[in-house]
């Protein structure tokens, strides 16, 4: 995708954009016309972001075999090693908060260019029918492998205390976030529209909120409250639900991604201020680690609601797990805005190629975690082995079977042969 700025200076977020007047002088919005490069380094960075979000996920699929925590898994490996707990922990507290954040901020640039019609035809082919077909074709064997894999190795997988029933029981597996991403759109359409009645003077305070929120070191902190909100009756201390199990997600979950979605979208709006995203990285980054390991503490010492402290150690535990996920969030983007936004070819097909190997990736996963299971070997290097055979079968899979098809014009839009683009 390009970052295709307006013709216009105003474009309209929720509503109409403000007069350029109303804008903070040091920050003009965006000039409109034709990108230059320093535009086209955000977007490739974000594109490359994006696609390392979704290729995370295909590590931390791989990481759960091998992880010391006891959880329900097809297989646990007899290599098991503390490491991989801190690993899992370590990209799960951040990478679906931060594709959410992206998908917030591309979201609007696609509203911006197609309208609300062709934006909402657009995602329902990129998004929902991905998401329907996608059931058959990797949910279900997912589950067989599920199955096989608890009767090969003996992994018992614990029973919810309130099972669910009906369509409400039918699971969406490692697809789920496609469906968080339908009702997410479709709730910011719905914003759209009601926001068409505020006021630009009542917009303009909040632009000029959002941009003093961005200059300052301490932009997390207003959405840590509302991370916490969203996470407090979680099932478990930092988990806003156990997405993927059934049908219906719980409003929680749908409020705790929306948060991130939300940022994304009026950041967008503001995108003048996608270069404050590249301040404070750094000491962001030695805080969150922190903070994961203060909330890793308490998740292992498993405390109880009969515990005294119960309610000071959730809150504690809840506030490390929200601030990790926001100054992640914010740190890794500025580090892909300053270090990764060059354009390369390799890139470029290596961010068309993450949805289908996301997508794709979890029954080459399951499969090599089972047989590999009982295999006396060294556990990283094991590790290594099966996101390497899983990694090469699904470029390979992608670049025969999807890339120049009809499945890849539905993932990312057609794309051409090297002799017919030469052509």
């Amino acid at each position: 995708m390009r970052l295709n700025l307006p013709s216009r200076p105003n474009p309209p977020l929720f509503a109409n954009m403000l007069p350029a007047t109303i804008a903070p002088p040091p920050l003009p919005e965006a000039p409109s016309g034709p990108p230059h490069s320093a535009r086209e380094e955000r977007l490739h960075a974000l594109d490359n972001l994006r696609a390392v979000a979704m290729f995370l996920g295909i590590v931390l699929h791989a990481a759960l075999s091998f992880m010391m925590t006891p959880i329900p898994w097809a297989a646990r490996d007899v290599s098991a090693n503390l490491s991989f707990d801190l690993l899992v922990l370590f990209i799960h507290g951040f990478r679906m908060q931060l594709f959410f954040f992206i998908a917030g901020f591309f979201g609007r640039m696609l509203h911006e260019r197609l309208g609300t019609t062709a934006f909402a035809k657009q995602r329902l082919k990129r998004i929902g029918v991905p998401f329907i077909l996608g059931w058959p074709l990797f949910v279900a064997p997912t589950l067989l492998l599920l199955w096989w894999g608890i009767t090969r190795t003996g992994v018992t997988i614990p029973l919810p205390d309130e099972p669910r029933r009906g369509l409400a029981a039918i699971p969406t597996g490692h697809l789920w976030f496609l469906q968080y991403l339908l009702v997410i759109y479709t709730f910011a359409l719905g914003v759209q529209l009601l926001a068409r009645r505020i006021s630009e003077t009542t917009l303009a305070t909040f632009d000029r909120a959002f941009d003093r929120l961005m200059q300052s070191p301490l932009r997390v902190l207003p959405f840590v409250p509302l991370t916490i909100a969203c996470l407090w009756q979680g099932r478990m201390l930092g988990e806003v639900e156990d997405a993927g199990v059934g049908l219906f997600p719980s409003f929680s979950g749908i409020a705790y991604y929306s948060l991130f979605f939300a940022v994304g979208w009026w950041l967008h709006r503001r995108r003048g201020m996608l270069d404050q995203l590249k301040r404070f990285a750094a000491p962001s980054v030695t805080i969150a680690v922190v903070a994961l390991l203060t909330h890793g503490i308490i998740l292992g010492t498993q405390p109880q609601p009969s515990h005294p402290q119960y309610l000071v150690l959730k809150t504690v535990s809840l506030t490390c797990v929200s601030l990790y996920a926001w100054l992640m969030t914010f740190a890794v983007t500025g580090w892909f805005l300053r270090f990764a936004g060059q354009h390369q070819p390799w890139l470029r097909y290596l961010a068309d190629a993450s949805y289908w190997c996301y997508l794709a990736h979890m029954v080459p996963v399951l499969w090599l975690q089972i047989v590999l299971a009982k295999w006396e070997f060294n556990g990283p290097l094991k590790f290594i082995l099966i996101n390497a055979l899983t990694m090469a079968l699904l470029l390979g899979s992608y670049h025969v079977c999807v890339r120049y098809t009809f499945i890849g014009a539905i993932l990312n839009g057609p794309r051409q042969r090297p002799a017919q683009a030469a052509g």
